[in-house]
C-alpha cells in the first residue's frame, strides 16, 4: 500500500494544499487513489471523483498535516511525537475528512498532554464537545469535575455553560458523589455511568462506529440492544406461529 503513497502514476485524484497562508508559492500537490480514500477518508473522497483532471483545492490545512493524513490512509503510522506536536491540527483535519482512527489516536495523545485546571476547564470542555472528543471530554474533564465538584459549583455560575453540556456535568457530579459514598463505580450494565473507554470497547465489539459523543454512543448501544431483543422475540415467535397454523388446520378438519 505504502508504495502507492503520493505516487502520481498510481493515483487518479490530486489535491492542492495551501495551508493557512494561501499563496501560490506555498501550495503543495498530493496524489491519491480514490478507492483508498473511499475506505479510509470518506468525506475527502466525496470532494472528488476518480479520474478528475482538475486538482481539488484544500484550504485550512497545513501541507505537512495533510501528508500525515494521507500517509495514514495508505496504512502508514503517524508517530506519537508527530501526534503530540500537531494534535489539534490533526484532530481538526481528521474530523473534517472522516479519518476516525487517526482522530482517536490524536485525541488520546492530546488527552495525555493536557492538564485540566479550574481556569482552563471550560475552554477545554467547549473544544472537546465541538469535536466530539469523548475521551478528553469525559475521561479527563469530567473526572476533574467529579473530583472537584464542590469547589467548582460556584465557578460554573460565572460562565455561560451550553445547555447541551448540563446533563454531562450533572452526571459527573453524580459520579463523584457516588464514588465518595460507595468507593466504587456504577454497575457495568449502566450505560449512563459507563466510562468512555468501556463504551468504545462495546461499540467496537458490535461493529458500530466508535467516533461520536458520549450521548451518541449510548444511544447507538441502546438501539442495538433493542434491535437484538426484537430479533430474538421474532425468532421465538416463528415456531409458535407454525404450531398455531397446524392447530387451526386440525380444527378445520374436525
Amino acid at each position: 500500500m505504502l508504495k502507492g503513497f503520493n505516487h502520481e502514476e498510481m493515483s487518479d485524484v490530486a489535491f492542492e494544499v495551501g495551508g493557512e497562508v494561501e499563496r501560490e508559492s506555498t501550495a503543495t500537490t498530493f496524489h491519491a487513489f480514490h478507492s483508498i480514500l473511499r475506505l479510509n477518508a470518506p468525506s475527502l473522497a466525496d470532494m472528488c471523483r476518480p479520474g478528475d483532471k482538475a486538482v481539488v483545492p484544500i484550504n485550512g490545512v497545513e501541507p505537512e498535516v495533510f501528508k500525515m493524513l494521507l500517509y495514514f490512509c495508505y496504512g502508514g503510522k503517524v508517530s506519537e511525537d508527530e501526534l503530540a506536536a500537531n494534535a489539534k491540527a490533526i484532530i481538526e483535519a481528521a474530523d473534517r475528512f472522516g479519518i476516525v482512527n487517526l482522530k482517536l489516536q490524536a485525541e488520546a495523545v492530546l488527552t495525555k498532554q493536557t492538564e485540566i485546571t479550574a481556569d482552563n476547564m471550560l475552554d477545554n470542555l467547549l473544544y472537546a464537545n465541538s469535536k466530539n472528543l469523548a475521551l478528553l471530554f469525559q475521561e479527563k474533564i469530567m473526572d476533574f469535575v467529579a473530583e472537584n465538584g464542590t469547589r467548582l459549583s460556584a465557578k460554573f455560575l460565572l460562565y455561560d455553560v451550553p445547555s447541551s453540556l448540563i446533563s454531562d456535568i450533572l452526571t459527573a457530579f453524580s459520579q463523584g458523589k457516588k464514588a465518595t459514598r460507595t468507593g466504587s463505580s456504577a454497575p457495568d450494565d449502566d450505560l449512563k455511568f459507563m466510562r468512555v473507554g468501556d463504551l468504545r470497547k462495546r461499540m467496537h465489539e458490535k461493529g458500530l462506529c466508535i467516533d461520536g459523543s458520549r450521548e451518541t454512543m449510548i444511544s447507538l448501544l441502546r438501539e442495538n440492544l433493542a434491535s437484538i431483543e426484537t430479533e430474538a422475540e421474532e425468532t421465538l415467535s416463528i415456531p409458535l406461529f407454525g404450531l398455531e397454523k397446524k392447530r387451526t388446520a386440525l380444527l378445520r378438519n374436525i
